[in-house]
């Protein structure tokens, strides 16, 4: 009877192991595709202040993560949509980002959602005109023009992106589009669907084996002799 209920748990528990594994391996080939990369595809996006800025994101770890998969690349391009303004990318430290914007109407995408793409804004108030952005020294990674593209070998720490007019000037909209290519993440969703597909058929297997398993022989009692007939 043991031997039956532990095949049929051990079973269950790989086989559910196993349908999480395909999930997660079908999920990750079909966000990245044979290319490896996440597309956000082309997107509208305007904001009546001067700038719209990403959320302060802690990135840890990366170089562990690229020394196993290679290097994680952001790449963002952009076509200004009728303000008449040239466009600036920027990809800054969150602090250095932060006191630029000191005092100047931005907004912040507090939500984004890639595939599929979603932004939703919060406003952060402000009167001041800030210093045109090419000019500041603390980008990591900046691009400007009428069809500016920024790309970014992502690294450790806390960064925002930033959208603005070369000249700091209100408002701001553009055409855009986000890639995030992780090396190898194809690769990863096959071996992690065959993986749960091998899991889900040894799940089957031991469950069908304690389902047919024969329970033991029952112990007879054994017969007190000391008492009387």
């Amino acid at each position: 009877m043991a031997k039956r209920v532990v095949l049929i748990v051990l079973g269950s528990v790989l086989a559910a192991i196993g349908v999480l594994a395909a999930i997660g391996g079908g999920a990750l080939m079909a966000l990245f595709g044979s290319a490896d990369t996440l597309s956000s595809g082309v997107q509208h996006v305007s904001t009546p202040t001067r700038a719209l800025v990403s959320p302060a994101g802690s990135i840890q770890g990366t170089s562990g993560a690229q020394t196993v998969l290679g290097s994680v690349r952001l790449r963002i391009t952009a076509t200004p949509a009728g303000t008449g303004h040239q466009l600036f990318l920027g990809i800054g430290p969150a602090s250095a980002v932060d006191r630029y914007l000191s005092g100047v109407s931005y907004d912040v995408a507090t939500n984004v959602s890639v595939a599929p793409f979603h932004l939703t804004l919060a406003r952060h108030r402000g009167t001041a005109t800030p210093a045109p952005p090419g000019s500041q020294s603390f980008w990591v990674a900046k691009a400007s023009g009428n069809h500016p593209t920024l790309t970014w070998t992502v690294t450790s720490g806390s960064y925002r992106v930033v959208a603005m007019n070369t000249g700091a000037a209100a408002p701001v909209a553009f055409a855009g589009g986000l890639d995030l290519t992780i090396p190898h993440s194809f690769a990863i969703g096959i071996g992690l669907l065959i993986g749960g597909i091998v899991l889900i058929l040894i799940g089957i297997v031991l469950i069908v084996l304690g389902a047919r398993a024969r329970p033991g022989p029952q112990s007879q009692p054994v017969p007190d002799l000391a008492a009387g007939p």
